[in-house]
């Protein structure tokens, strides 16, 4: 048995020093398993700090920004780390003044988005929480492209320090806040002003800066690619945030509370390496080793589905099972007594299915088929529509337990689609493969 361990011992210090998929996901593991840890830490705090009702309004503000916020932090970086080197300088310039006017757009969206809630669940006090919020859409252009040309070469490292500390910091400006009774501000404060850490970071290491005299790219061959991956994301923010808003119109702002609870109590350290995984994939997908050939990818995206079945799929079922205990004793008996363990088993095993549906959109994207990936996100999208708003009326444990009848559904569809494509390159090359640095 001793050689045994040795030898795996020994097979996996080699394959972190040689393979940079391996490092990259190390590092975003253990930048994200420090973020977790913080915010498990918050949870706590605000679990036996706040009521229901207060989760509930907590839920409404996060879910009104994260909507708004995921157009801004994916649809045009995706870009500069898929494109060809020849392209990359002409892309920046142009993605930063893009980036520029999608961040004062988002602003306003905010401040209607958060109109349109307090309007919409009778609840006025979330209108000024949801708007300053959205300031944070105008702090990040100024290093959203050096963000993306820091993830393209790989910097992962770099990556997961800057988000320890930008962690680090709201963390501790929310259990300050906390203890000097601000309420739910306690949250909103320190999520607006901890990007100016990420800002820092990201421009301190890397030198481009906008250059007037650089001649930059049409926006339409931006926007036909980003276009799509805006719809990709806006499913996605879909998917995220539907059962927040049905379960706080039909059940109440009480009953979103524990269910957010629940959701953040469950989705804990499996997708912390789920995260991690999927963050490192597609650079690895469109760079690893120089071999840019779409069956190099099919290789590195089956090898990737392999660590996510093993890795992510043991924590999901441990921590699972873990839930009848770890709730109470962590949480307080009343959270177990309100009912929640049974929504964080069944959100807790959704982590898989959710990571392996991701991981398939990661390689349609590194492929260059923003097309199909778009069409894989509305047929999931639609199914979870189906299924959220018919299982409601049933209350929050059918809610959950569609959810996860439909993101397994949904993975295992993406997984025959991906391995069927997977073949296509070699029998007939219906299109080039992607050249890359």
């Amino acid at each position: 048995m001793a050689p045994l361990i040795r030898r795996y011992r020994e097979g996996a210090s080699r394959a972190f020093k040689t393979n940079r998929f391996v490092q990259n996901v190390g590092w975003l593991t253990l930048s994200m398993l420090a973020t977790r840890v913080l915010r498990l830490a918050i949870t706590v705090v605000v679990a036996r700090t706040f009521t229901p009702l207060e989760y509930g309004q907590i839920a409404l503000i996060f879910t009104a920004h994260e909507i708004i916020g995921l157009f801004m932090q994916r649809c045009t970086q995706v870009k500069l780390i898929q494109a060809p080197g020849q392209q990359l300088g002409a892309l920046c310039r142009t993605t930063y003044t893009l980036n520029w006017l999608l961040g004062a757009g988002l602003l306003v969206a905010q401040c209607l988005t958060g109109f349109a809630v307090a309007t919409f669940y009778d609840a006025p006090e979330l209108w000024l929480p949801i708007s300053l919020l959205g300031v944070s859409h105008l702090l990040l252009p100024t290093a959203m492209v050096q963000a993306a040309l820091n993830v393209r070469a790989g910097k992962l490292q770099l990556v997961a320090k800057i988000e320890v500390a930008q962690t680090v910091a709201e963390a501790a400006g929310t259990l300050l806040l906390i203890a000097a009774g601000m309420g739910i501000w306690s949250l909103v404060i320190p999520k607006i002003l901890a990007p100016l850490l990420w800002i820092y970071g990201h421009r301190a290491q890397n030198p481009w800066r906008f250059d007037k005299t650089v001649a930059g790219t049409s926006w339409p061959a931006i926007l036909r690619y980003s276009g799509n991956l805006l719809m990709v994301d806006g499913l996605h923010v879909v998917r995220q945030n539907l059962d927040y808003l049905l379960i706080g119109y039909f059940l109440g702002i009480e009953a979103l509370g524990l269910y957010f609870f629940a959701f953040n109590a469950g989705l804990g350290i499996a997708t912390t390496f789920a995260n991690a995984i999927n963050s490192a994939l597609l650079p690895h997908l469109c760079n690893a080793d120089g071999d840019s050939s779409d069956a190099g990818r099919n290789h590195r995206y089956r090898a990737g589905i392999l660590m996510i079945t093993i890795v992510v799929g043991s924590l999901v079922f441990v921590q699972a099972a873990a839930a009848p205990f770890y709730v109470p004793l962590i949480f307080g008996e009343s959270w177990a007594d309100a009912g929640s363990v049974p929504l964080i088993v069944l959100l807790c095993l959704t982590a898989l299915p959710k990571t392996l549906f991701e991981a398939g959109s990661q390689y349609l994207r590194a492929l260059d088929r923003p097309t199909a990936d778009l069409k894989c996100h509305v047929w999931l999208t639609l199914m979870l529509v189906t299924a959220v708003t018919a299982s409601v009326p049933f209350g929050l444990w059918a809610v959950a337990l569609a959810t996860l009848i439909t993101y397994s559904i949904g993975a295992i569809a993406m997984l025959l689609y991906c391995r069927n494509l997977g073949f296509s390159p070699i029998n007939a090359p219906s299109q080039p493969a992607l050249t890359h640095p």
